[in-house]
């Protein structure tokens, strides 16, 4: 069996490729002030205790009946908000970024926003779209790790890492 290779996703296609690997998933046209805004849909789902959800970024310029008369986009993102209550350990976001490679952490007061970007553009596999789920997960599992690291942790961690590579380097 060969997946088809799609240059571009609907919401609905990701809302399915969630479901195969095991997430409740919908579809919805958030609102703003009452009414239906411009950010377009979303795919809303959970994992790992966290509520997320899929932004779609470029849109394909037509809606092509032959996609299935639905908005189909070239890339994607991933995106998890946590409400911030209280203070971040000071290095958080930082340390996030100097040791992950695939999503990134940022504020957006009072938000602390973790996203990771997918494109399809020049063509993907099913396959390709359910490892990036599983990708997915597996980012929010060491996200809830790296919220629960003391500050003393990361630091020195940090620190052990860039001696080890001065070792190295020396």
């Amino acid at each position: 069996m060969t997946d088809l290779i799609r240059t571009s996703v609907s919401p609905e296609d990701l809302a399915e490729v969630l479901r195969k690997t095991g997430y409740r998933a919908a579809v919805v046209e958030p609102q703003v002030g009452g009414q239906t805004g411009p950010i377009g849909p979303q795919v809303q789902s959970a994992a790992q205790g966290l509520g997320f959800f899929i932004g779609f970024g470029n849109p394909l310029p037509a809606v092509d009946a032959a996609l299935g008369g639905s908005r189909h986009y070239v890339d994607f993102a991933f995106h998890c908000w946590l409400n911030i209550e209280g203070e971040l350990r000071p290095d958080l976001v930082d340390s996030w970024n100097r040791s992950k490679r695939f999503a990134r952490l940022f504020r957006q007061a009072p938000l602390l926003v973790l996203s990771m970007d997918v494109v399809v553009a020049g063509g993907v596999s099913e396959s390709f779209l359910i490892a990036h789920c599983e990708l997915w997960d597996r980012v929010l599992q060491d996200f809830i790790a790296h919220l629960r690291l003391p500050a003393s942790n990361t630091a020195s961690s940090t620190a052990s890492s860039a001696g080890a590579a001065t070792a190295a380097t020396g």
